[in-house]
């Protein structure tokens, strides 16, 4: 470990912080009643006070070398060490989530780990992470990226597959996010990519799995190189995934879209949409919004949305549910969403009439 004494300090205080297993506790509290018990037996030793203050005296400056000398020298030789892993083991990732302390990163297309199998175990880990501090990660392909239809050939199989299996690692994570407390859901942030990140990386504090984005093949299923953050493999995949993250957009920006209606009577109504896109056309479905637009003119009704454009004005147009667009949207949404939608509104780009 570089630096002076008072990183190292840092190190050994953020080291005493790292939960321990139950078992480590045990032997800790079997040990220290054993010293106890010795110290109290050696009470009745003549110079007593001089010997126990003798030995004391020498195990602290062990311990001073031990940390401060032999502990960075053994950290520096960990550092350069790379473990290979035969595939990607997400039950015993999510265990290392659950000490983590400081950061946990997870950078793929789509990952198992947040299917039905691993997700609740991952999710424990998360919390407990979050709960000591640690800042959490999760940086996902966008399903409606050019990238997925990369993807799709490379594995030899269809992107519109590769695009419903992000889904359902979004809708998971997005359920998960609806249930933490705000403390947690603060810690824990999910992105989404539009190119293709060409590595993976599962981080846990200071450690890591990297592996590439082969051809035929998922990246779980091939070999996992386990490095240090710091080494020189780490830092390169770190810089990757901080590029992609500064480029990605939020989940919530492809699951949920605020819109505001403007009435030119009745002033303004905030909205949180859920969205399909269908021929390059935005519809949004929201049960309040429908209800809002029941009792309103069309006609006097505007549409805005940071998020598209600011300044940008949308009319709004019910669709017809006896049309077959509706039979498209619902097949969309239900895709997107696993939910069931009954009306859709079109926020259609005013019409711009062009004259010479």
């Amino acid at each position: 470990m570089s630096g002076g004494p008072i990183p190292r300090l840092r190190w050994l205080l953020r080291a005493l912080r790292t939960p321990r297993r139950p078992q480590s506790l045990t032997v800790l509290a079997l040990l220290a009643a054993v010293a106890g018990l010795l110290l109290w037996r050696a009470g009745t030793m003549d110079s007593y006070a001089e010997n126990l203050s003798l030995n004391l005296g020498t195990d602290l400056v062990g311990v001073v070398i031990t940390v401060f000398v032999i502990g960075p020298l053994i950290s520096r030789a960990q550092e350069g060490r790379v473990r290979e892993h035969t595939r990607l083991d997400y039950e015993w990732f999510a265990a290392q989530v659950y000490g983590s302390t400081s950061n946990v990163k997870v950078l793929d297309t789509f990952s198992n780990l947040f299917g039905p199998q691993f997700s609740e175990r991952l999710f424990r880990g998360v919390r407990s992470a979050t709960a000591h501090g640690a800042r959490v990660q999760i940086l996902l392909l966008d399903p409606d990226s050019l990238a997925v239809i990369l993807r799709g050939r490379e594995l030899g199989e269809q992107s519109a597959d590769i695009r419903r299996d992000i889904m359902r690692n979004l809708r998971t994570l997005d359920r998960f996010v609806q249930r933490l407390d705000e403390h947690s859901r603060n810690l824990l942030e999910v992105r989404l990519c539009s190119t293709s990140p060409g590595v993976t990386l599962y981080r846990w504090d200071e450690r890591c799995l990297v592996s590439f984005l082969t051809v035929g093949r998922l990246s779980g299923e091939g070999v996992q190189l386990e490095v240090a953050v710091r080494s020189p493999l780490g830092t390169f995949v770190e810089q990757r995934f901080d590029e992609l993250w500064q480029q990605g957009k939020p989940m919530d920006r492809f699951t949920h879209l605020p819109v505001t209606l403007v009435d030119a009577s009745d002033g303004r109504r905030e909205f949180s949409c859920r969205f399909v896109y269908v021929d390059d056309r935005l519809y949004v479905e929201a049960p309040d919004l429908v209800t809002y637009l029941a009792r309103r003119r069309l006609d006097q009704l505007s549409a805005h949305s940071g998020v598209l454009g600011p300044g940008e004005e949308f009319e709004v147009m019910v669709v017809d549910d006896r049309s077959e667009l509706h039979g498209r949207l619902i097949h969309h949404f239900t895709e997107k969403y696993d939910a069931q939608a009954a009306a859709f509104v079109e926020l259609r780009p005013p019409t711009v009439l062009v004259t010479e």
